[in-house]
């Protein structure tokens, strides 16, 4: 019998189900090997598992069971063909003897005859069998003549294809030798990197010769610069330049001889070894022999192969590129021959045509690695014995259809696969088939590692993303996986690395399978739950395993996108897919490549039609079933544009901006980004936190781009940036714009995502710009042109000036200047520096001059002017010392024009109040002087009526208010500031101070236009439309008509979204909710105006609005005069120089004096951003209060504005923002802001130039603050974070602390040594236990680190060392929350606590125990020995803690903050009560652990049914809640006491319940029938 169809196991013969024997089908394992049906059921086990006699391969069984398994269809083609045979041969003769012995009996005719009938019947039927026979005859006859010639013309054919087919093997075969050959060269060529170090005396030469290039290019630079301007003699040394111009150079100093030195190395060609190895491993093998000597029974395990070779098909072709490299490096998975290094590179003879018949898909030639390792009992990092390769070349091929191409699948990569994890039909991992028996040798080899103790972790292990490690996953089965995610315990967010006994839960990436998966760790308060599923992989295990790639690999399939490109891929495609392949092994055709992701498509055989071994493609399934389609680029509809990106905001014009060039492309297309743009970096980062997460790549993907489509690319491999589609380069690559830089590049379109529409805010930053009035010498520019260009360009600051208004699609000319360190010095045109190379030319006739800084503001102008002073109010008294220098009413300033205000209130177009943005200041000196005035007074019986002036309290501040009208108790208030109207209860009103009477509100409408429609007011279309967009914006107002009554005519102007200033008028035009007014044309001549005060002030700078009308009246005054003849044109003003910066020079203020050693009483008067803490003693700010009185009278008046060149500068005489002046010292130079430090307060602000003024005042008084550092700690990262300097501000600033000076710097300017103590506990202490510093190891020991008040000498000392050292205890976590009732089940309740009517803590009548103890019970017994509990040191918000009441004993409670004025208190809740307390850190203690376990008894609801009252006349309310009266809360409390029961009616947003008394009635009821509350 042959082998071929009986069982392995038992011998029996498979049969098929139409036998009359019982069926017993072969099915094949994953692994490959075929068995019955009765030997599969004894092998599987209760898990569903079949592991494989054989090779010990585990085969999963599905829902189907046994019958999912795959039938062997060669085996059952084998039983059909040989029982059709049978049938064919025995039936037939059967059959042909039945016919002749026992013709069939026709219908019998009528009755004639009886004899010649019977004759003529009898010859009839045997003329018909004859002429049935001779007809079958013919047609077999001429069946055998096709059948002849069809097998001569395939014979013919197939030998032309196997000639063609093995042509075109030898050829790759060659190619990738070749492929071989060069790979070698290039590892040969990196090798050269060590002829660098033969010639590094060269190098050196070079690098001496390249700097004395420098620093000769640069004296030539300077003194050209020099000699064009003289001036500049007085910025460089002019005797070190000269001797650098004439210094001789000598050619022979320098050594020449690496020119001709030579490394000695060469390469050389073995040829007699190379000829050998091409014989032996590149020949033409004949297969047949070797298929046939192996094809009656697989062979044993101890059998050799018959040849020392590895042949390979097309299936190992994947498994090469990927492996090649680990058998190089003796990896236990193969044993390459050390004979042949280019054994791979074989030829094979595919099997005979007739072979092929019945056969099923399968490739050509499957290779099945069997290993077995060496003696178990040796050690695991020992070399492996007896490792073997065995060849079992399985003959299984599919019929060959007549039409195919030779050699047309060949140019594709094959290989049989299994699928281990779909995410979607983009994203999937398979295994390759070939490589399973290297995944099991790798689970045995890391089953080893685990097994292992020292693979457990322990306490100082530490976890970290990215890292190695093995996990337990099913049966006992380890897997190798990388960290993706970590959790910490008590953290929300994942961190980069923790302690494993801190480990909370982690995220895992299975790097074999392909899928991650999520690991919480059991806190049993060790490492037993961590290392049950987790363990280790040291040094020595990661470089054994590095031999070992991943086994997934990441697959997609080629040109396939979903058929919703907005959903993206569907559950129904993904699980299509699925069903499809299942668990069976595919065979994969690569495409391409795409980063660490194959280009595939996968064929399986066809479910319809497996007798006639046909496949189909995966891809085309899912586009045949609309799941999918294919991709290909789109163009726009014509009917929907994609949403564009504002275009870029340009510069104004002949205005100097800083910018930086982004991209060059010529110097007639460039783009340039402005610097004074912080919105930039604010939309990158929300660009990187946006896209940077891992759900962006299915949530955000782009499937299938549209040409012009906004979208976010990947820039630079890094960062995502905003970019448009431009064009298609094939494939699935894209050509995109990056729009805030400007270049463009060609990414993949897995590197897009879809932009949100928050990201279309901004305008574009990249400005298209060209040189203005510079042309190219050659068309187009010339490379040479281009890179210098790009040299002086490219990535630099520089200085833009717009010379033409252009429309948006156009380039900017722009003039592009150097970006000079000193104001004073001149611009260098970057035009006119391509011009004198000769690299370009002026486009019209412009001499090469010297170029004249252009004009620039040197700072703005202050806020207070000069000429503002004339028409202030004049005031007959003085005011009192809280009321100086304010002015309670608005005062206009000279210039009318373009002033920035901030819209507050709009009712409509012609009623819109605005607060002028200087005026700021006087507004918060009003505000400060309400505040100091009302907030701790009482409300008093006044008659309010209209008309009356009070000052009101809103919303916690007080402001100037006037009242219109008073119903029950409520004042409507008008806001005098602001505009609009409030409703205020009267006890918030109080009697305005008279000089505090006034405004700073400006009401004002907007001119030139008027209601559309023909209607006489506004529409509440209108109203609404600009009261929306205006309230609370800011805009710049011109206006028009001062001196009309108000409101006042003028013209505003707001920026839009893409940052252009639009006329609110002309905005409202065009939405057609205004027209424009019609005025009638007067021609009547001007009339002169009369003589101004303001026009004697104009010399002296009283602003911009004199000058204008007096350069447009000059030409009226030149006609008018008879003796002079008239002019043709008016005459030109002359142009207007901004004179040089002037040049001052100031020392610095005398160092403070340093206080003495010891414990001294001082200030926290300032702490800075690198961690320096100033002080100040109590002497100190004595003289402090009488130096400022002295700085006053040294400065009575503003200083004349000059522009000053500050890099000499050190102290100065500083503005403070109330007006005063202070001693400070300038520290950097910020564009028009200084950076300055007052030296007497050590605060650092940005100031505007203007209000600083290069003088040293009362320069012999020192410094009065003293810099200090913190002793004996060093911060975190060597430098103070920004959240250690916040906590340091919160403890420090405005308390007076004691300070123990410990060390005194050797520079009285230096920081001194201190120890700062924040009642009694250092503020080191406190820093090193927040973990933003350590103890500095040059401590000597923790009791000097430790600082405390000089004590008398004793003699007896009785000191425990060891106490007080310990560490602190561990927070142990958070209490448990009381669980309430079900909703809609009442329950009997007791008030613990009220805080609002409405709002109060309750608890259950029923407490809880917890093994056989209450609450109350352990209460008492840790209340019975408090002397026994721990004092609390840590002090985490919402820690746990025991809190001490007022009747002496501990109760839980949690920490809600901390209060540091006058001493350190903490705010505790009582959780069992929910009452808040205030104490000191002496009365708080340590939790027990045994307490935790206990759920919180109180908690904190919501009262539902009813609410505070709208009008109520009780005037003594609840200062924390001022909806509620006093007398509602007495009156609550009163109801609350006797039985209550409870049922809960919401859970969210707020715990939600009713609260009925014991008769059913609702608690509220009667509060709300005395009037003290409302129905909800």
């Amino acid at each position: 019998m042959d082998s071929a169809v009986v069982c392995n196991i038992c011998g029996l013969q498979y049969t098929l189900p139409d036998d009359d024997a019982v069926e017993n089908l072969p099915h094949a394992l994953l692994c490959g090997h075929v068995f019955c049906v009765s030997c599969l059921h004894a092998l599987e086990s209760p898990q569903s598992v079949i592991t494989c006699p054989e090779c010990q391969l585990d085969t999963k069984l599905g829902e189907e069971g046994m019958d999912g398994l795959q039938v062997d269809s060669r085996i059952v083609g084998l039983i059909y063909t040989s029982k059709m045979n049978k049938r064919s041969s025995h039936g037939g003769r059967a059959w042909r003897g039945r016919r002749f012995r026992n013709p069939p009996s026709p219908p019998s005719p009528p009755a004639a005859h009886p004899m010649q009938s019977t004759g003529m019947v009898h010859d009839q039927e045997m003329v018909k069998v004859l002429d049935d026979a001779l007809r079958k005859a013919t047609k077999n006859l001429n069946t055998l003549h096709d059948q002849h010639q069809s097998l001569v013309q395939g014979i013919q054919a197939q030998q032309k294809k196997e000639k063609t087919r093995i042509t075109k093997e030898i050829e790759d075969c060659i190619e990738k030798a070749t492929d071989i050959l060069h790979r070698r060269g290039g590892v040969l060529r990196s090798e050269l990197s060590q002829l660098e170090q033969s010639f590094s005396a060269g190098q050196e030469a070079c690098q001496r010769l390249e700097a004395r290039h420098t620093r000769l290019s640069l004296a030539v630079q300077k003194a050209r610069h020099v000699r064009q301007v003289p001036s500049l003699e007085t910025y460089c040394h002019l005797d070190q330049v000269l001797e650098t111009l004439q210094e001789p150079v000598d050619t022979e100093s320098f050594d020449s001889s690496c020119l001709t030195l030579r490394s000695g190395l060469s390469c050389v060609l073995n040829v007699d070894s190379l000829t050998e190895a091409v014989q032996n491993c590149l020949k033409i093998t004949d297969c047949s022999d070797e298929l046939e000597s192996e094809a009656p029974a697989p062979p044993g395990p101890a059998e050799t192969p018959p040849s020392g070779r590895v042949r390979r098909g097309r299936s190992g072709e994947r498994r090469r590129g990927r492996s090649g490299e680990r058998r190089g490096r003796g990896s236990p998975r193969l044993s390459s021959s050390p004979e042949s290094p280019l054994q791979d590179l074989q030829t094979w003879t595919p099997p005979h045509p007739a072979d092929r018949q019945n056969t099923d898909h399968h490739p050509d030639v499957i290779i099945e690695e069997i290993i077995e390792e060496g003696d178990r009992g040796t050690e695991r990092h020992a070399p492996e014995p007896k490792q073997r390769l065995k060849q079992k070349v399985q003959k299984k091929t599919r019929k060959a259809q007549q039409d195919r191409v030779p050699g047309a699948h060949q140019k594709a990569l094959r290989a049989w696969v299994a699928i281990t994890h779909v995410v979607d039909p983009t994203h999937f991992y398979v295994r390759y088939m070939a490589e399973r028996k290297a995944g099991v040798a790798l689970t045995r080899k890391i089953g080893q590692f685990c097994s292992d103790a020292c693979s457990h972790f322990t306490v100082r292990d530490q976890l970290s993303t990215g890292m190695l490690v093995f996990v337990r996953w099913k049966d006992e089965m380890w897997c190798r996986a990388l960290v993706s995610e970590l959790f910490q315990e008590g953290c929300l967010e994942p961190v980069s690395q923790c302690p494993v006994s801190e480990v909370a839960r982690l995220r895992v990436f299975f790097q074999d399978y392909g899928f991650s998966k999520a690991l919480a760790v059991s806190c049993d308060g060790g490492l037993g739950g961590l290392n049950k599923g987790l363990r280790k992989a040291d040094g020595l295990v990661q470089s054994d395993l590095h031999h070992w790639a991943p086994q997934a690999v990441r697959c997609s399939l080629k040109d396939v996108i979903p058929s919703d490109l907005v959903k993206g891929w569907s559950k129904e495609a993904c699980q299509e897919m699925k069903r499809i392949i299942g668990s069976n092994a595919v065979e994969m055709q690569v495409l391409g490549e795409d980063g660490d992701t194959l280009l595939v498509d996968l064929k399986t055989p066809s479910m319809e039609s497996t007798m006639n071994n046909t496949t189909f493609s995966l891809r085309e399934h899912l586009v045949f079933m609309e799941l999918a389609r294919f991709y290909s680029p789109l163009a726009p509809s014509g009917g929907r544009r994609p949403l564009q990106f504002y275009p870029p905001v340009h510069p104004r014009l002949n205005t100097e901006f800083s910018a930086v060039v982004s991209h060059v492309n010529t110097p007639s297309d460039f783009y340039i980004q402005l610097v004074d743009n912080n919105e930039f970096l604010l939309l990158n980062s929300k660009l990187q936190d946006c896209y940077g997460s891992p759900r962006a790549e299915s949530d955000l993907q782009i499937y299938c781009p549209v040409l012009a489509q906004a979208c976010v690319a990947l820039y630079n491999g890094k960062d995502w940036c905003r970019a448009v589609v431009t064009g298609f380069s094939g494939g699935q690559l894209v050509e995109v714009k990056y729009v805030d830089f400007g270049n463009k590049t060609t990414v993949s379109v897995k590197d897009l995502r879809q932009i949100k529409n928050e990201f279309f805010a901004l305008p574009t930053m990249a400005v298209w710009c060209s040189l203005a009035d510079v042309v190219s010498l050659e068309n187009p520019w010339s490379h040479h042109a281009i890179n210098v260009f790009r040299e002086l360009t490219e990535n630099k600051f520089v200085t833009v000036v717009a010379t033409k208004h252009v429309s948006k699609h156009t380039a900017v000319p722009v003039c592009l200047f150097e970006v000079s360190e000193h104001s004073s010095e001149h611009l260098v045109s970057l035009g006119e520096t391509l011009v004198r190379e000769g690299l370009a030319s002026f486009s019209r006739q412009v001499p090469l001059t010297e170029p004249s800084p252009l004009e620039k503001s040197v700072w703005d102008p202050p806020l207070v002017e000069s000429g503002s002073a004339a028409v202030e109010p004049a005031v007959s008294e003085p005011l009192g010392p809280d009321l100086t220098g304010v002015q309670p009413n608005l005062t206009l300033p000279t210039s009318l024009k373009d002033l920035r205000v901030r819209v507050t209130h709009v009712t409509s177009p012609s009623n819109i109040f605005v607060q002028l943005v200087q005026s700021d200041a006087q507004l918060k000196r009003i505000h400060d002087a309400l505040s100091r005035e009302y907030l701790k007074s009482e409300p008093r019986e006044v008659d309010w009526r209209a008309e009356m002036m009070c000052a009101a309290n809103v919303n916690g501040v007080w402001e100037r208010g006037t009242v219109c009208s008073v119903s029950g108790g409520v004042a409507k208030v008008v806001r005098c500031d602001f505009g609009n109207t409030v409703k205020l209860h009267m006890s918030n009103l109080r009697p305005l101070v008279p000089r505090l009477h006034g405004s700073l509100l400006l009401e004002c409408c907007l001119g030139g236009i008027r209601p559309a429609g023909g209607r006489s007011t506004w529409t509440a279309t209108a109203c609404d439309f600009i009261s929306y967009y205006l309230t609370g914006a800011t805009a710049v107002m011109t206006i028009k008509d001062p001196s009309a009554a108000r409101p006042v005519p003028v013209s505003l102007f707001c920026a839009n979204r893409a940052g252009q200033d639009v006329n609110v008028a002309d905005f409202l035009i065009s939405e057609g909710l205004a027209l424009r007014e019609r005025r009638a044309k007067a021609a009547t001549a001007p009339k002169p105006e009369a003589a101004r005060p303001e026009d004697a002030g104009c010399g002296s700078g009283a602003g911009l609005a004199c000058l204008d009308e007096r350069a447009s009246t000059s030409g009226d005054v030149a006609c008018g005069e008879s003796h002079r003849p008239p002019c043709t044109s008016p005459p030109k003003p002359a142009p207007r120089t901004t004179p040089p910066p002037e040049r001052v020079q100031t020392q610095a203020y005398l160092p403070p004096e340093l206080p003495p050693h010891g414990l001294t009483r001082m200030s926290v008067c300032a702490v800075s951003d690198d961690g320096v803490i100033y002080v100040m003693t109590p002497q100190a700010e004595c003289e402090f209060e009488r130096l400022q009185e002295s700085l006053q009278q040294h400065i009575k008046t503003l200083p004349r504005l000059k522009p000053y060149n500050w890099k000499n500068v050190q102290g100065c005489a500083v503005m403070g923002p109330d007006l005063l002046w202070y001693r400070g010292q300038v520290q950097e130079v910020i564009g028009g802001h200084l950076k300055v430090r007052y030296v007497d307060q050590g605060v650092v602000e940005n100031i505007p130039v203007c209000h600083v003024y290069p003088k040293v005042l009362c320069e012999d008084v020192p410094q009065l603050c003293v810099p200090c550092q913190i002793h004996g700690v060093i911060p975190v990262g060597r430098a103070w974070q920004w959240d250690a300097v916040a906590l340091m501000k919160e403890f420090l600033l405005g308390r007076s602390l004691g300070v123990q000076v410990m060390e005194l710097p050797e520079d009285p300017r230096g920081l001194v040594t201190v120890e700062i103590m924040l009642d009694g506990m250092p503020l080191s202490r406190i820093m090193v236990h927040h973990q933003h510093a350590t103890v500095d190891p040059d401590v000597s020991s923790t009791e000097d680190y430790v600082v405390s008040a000089p004590v008398p000498n004793l003699d007896d000392w009785d000191i425990n060392i060891e106490q007080g050292l310990e560490e602190p205890p561990v927070v142990l976590g958070v209490y448990s929350n009381l669980k309430l009732p079900d909703e809609g089940q009442r329950f009997q309740v007791q008030i613990k606590h009220v805080r609002t009517p409405n709002k109060v803590v309750l608890s259950l009548l029923k407490t809880s125990k917890c093994e056989d103890e209450s609450l109350e019970e352990a209460l008492n017994q840790v209340n019975s020995d408090p002397a026994g509990l721990t004092q609390l040191t840590d002090f985490p918000i919402e820690g746990p803690c025991l809190a001490e009441y007022s009747d002496g004993k501990y109760y839980r409670a949690k920490l809600l903050g901390l209060e540091l004025n006058p001493s350190l208190r903490l705010l505790v809740r009582h959780v069992d009560f929910g009452s808040d307390d205030l104490l000191p850190p002496s009365k708080l203690r340590c939790l027990p652990p045994s307490l935790l376990r206990f759920p919180c008894e109180a908690v904190c609801v919501q009262l539902a049914g009813f609410k505070p009252p709208v009008d109520c006349g009780e005037l003594e309310r609840i200062s924390y809640c001022p909806e509620w009266s006093m007398r509602s809360m007495l009156e609550m409390i009163d109801l609350l006491h006797g039985p209550l029961c409870a049922m809960v009616t919401a859970v969210k947003p707020k715990l939600t319940v009713q609260l009925y008394n014991a008769d059913g009635t609702l608690v509220y009821v009667p509060l709300v029938e005395k009037g003290l509350a409302e129905y909800d």
